[in-house]
């Protein structure tokens, strides 16, 4: 390795050192407006714990939702720094729901910063939609709205994009889209227009969205109720959107899984109906991180010498937030691979491949009760 490159171990080191010494502390302030004294006090001990990289420990009782049953063995007793920063994460945002008694209340800590422009965001939907004629416009759009999340200390001053050409390719016999959704806000909105444009096309579509509210971005089924419930009469959106909803053309999945500390390898395979006629649609740094494993290596190396892959083939469309990446078959000429940005700053799209043979995962929701009951009691108003 020549003079005063950057190993992949030192990329992990210096982000993780850089988040957690900027971010994680902002994270958990704002967690705290709006809620009572006592989950402050709870927040305040949690920020102070893991400012002196205290012992993680996690207590998992009166916890229902599956996938989590071995983070006490794979956190308790060790300190952030001792942790895989993806332990640590799953971790820090279970304490933060725990502080705040989201189980009893089911009160999203990051609702109002989430939804604080959502009004803004839907008006842009009747603007973009109508420019949005095909499945590779929607998918660009994606992808673009995929520029930063809420988390984010600074926004990217210049952009790179990488694999573009992997959206031209022909839908004809695509009969299934899932997108497994990442942030909320422009970005889910702009997923939305996606649904609709392929719906409109006669695909079948399912945006996969999580249970908890994760990440201070994510998108849950709590926030798909609100944007339904916002939705304005008058809006060719919303009413293009509804129809779709309506007939069966787009629908929402919120299995445990997307919320769980879990890698992709244990996809519930049910949820996605992968096969000929299927394309799912990754969105995200962290689904992207887990998809392979959560690895930090050369970002040339491919996706098939990962420990980790995927138990089903996806379409990642991301902004480059962290350390995670590899299967890079182009790059930009002006950014040094061996110290890249991890602001956002390269957009890629890239094609994860599945291994042989795929590992079934977790239960599918389908056998379950119906999901989002809201959405439909919207819809029969």
């Amino acid at each position: 390795m020549r003079s005063g490159s950057e190993a992949p171990g030192d990329r992990y080191r210096r982000f993780v050192a850089d988040t957690m010494a900027a971010r994680i502390p902002l994270i958990i302030r704002n967690a705290e407006d709006g809620q009572d004294d006592n989950a402050v006090r709870q927040l305040k001990a949690l920020a102070k714990s893991v400012e002196a990289d205290g012992p993680m420990v996690i207590d998992l009782g009166g916890w229902t939702l599956p996938g989590w049953e071995d983070m006490p063995a794979r956190v308790n007793g060790r300190r952030p720094s001792q942790a895989p920063f993806f332990d640590f994460e799953f971790w820090m945002y279970y304490r933060i729901l725990s502080a705040v008694r989201f189980a009893q209340s089911r009160i999203d800590p990051f609702r109002a910063i989430k939804h604080r422009d959502l009004d803004r965001h839907l008006a842009w939907a009747d603007q973009a939609l109508p420019k949005t004629a095909t499945l590779a416009d929607g998918l660009r759009l994606s992808l673009a709205a995929n520029a930063h999340d809420l988390s984010q200390i600074a926004r990217p001053v210049a952009t790179h994009e990488v694999g573009l050409s992997k959206l031209d390719f022909d839908p004809t016999g695509l009969r299934r889209l899932n997108i497994i959704c990442d942030n909320f806000g422009a970005e889910f909105v702009a997923d939305l227009i996606l649904a609709v444009v392929a719906a409109e096309a006669g695909i079948d579509v399912v945006l996969h969205v999580k249970q908890l509210p994760m990440f201070v971005s994510d998108t849950t089924s709590d926030d798909v109720t609100i944007v339904l419930d916002r939705l304005g009469a008058r809006s060719d959106f919303g009413q293009r959107l509804s129809a779709a909803i309506r007939v069966g053309s787009i629908g929402f999945g919120s299995h445990p899984f997307w919320s769980a500390p879990q890698f992709f390898d244990k996809l519930p395979l049910d949820e996605l109906k992968p096969g000929v006629g299927t394309l799912t649609v990754l969105k995200g740094d962290l689904n992207f991180r887990r998809a392979v494993g959560d690895v930090s290596v050369a970002a040339e190396t491919p996706f098939q010498a990962l420990a980790i892959l995927p138990s089903a083939p996806m379409l990642s469309l991301r902004s480059i937030k962290s350390y995670c990446v590899a299967g890079m078959d182009e790059w930009p000429a002006s950014v040094p691979k061996d110290k890249f940005p991890m602001d956002g700053t390269i957009v890629a799209v890239q094609q994860i491949p599945v291994r042989e043979a795929a590992i079934v995962g977790a239960e599918s929701s389908s056998e379950r009760a119906p999901l989002l009951r809201r959405v439909r009691q919207w819809l029969r108003r």
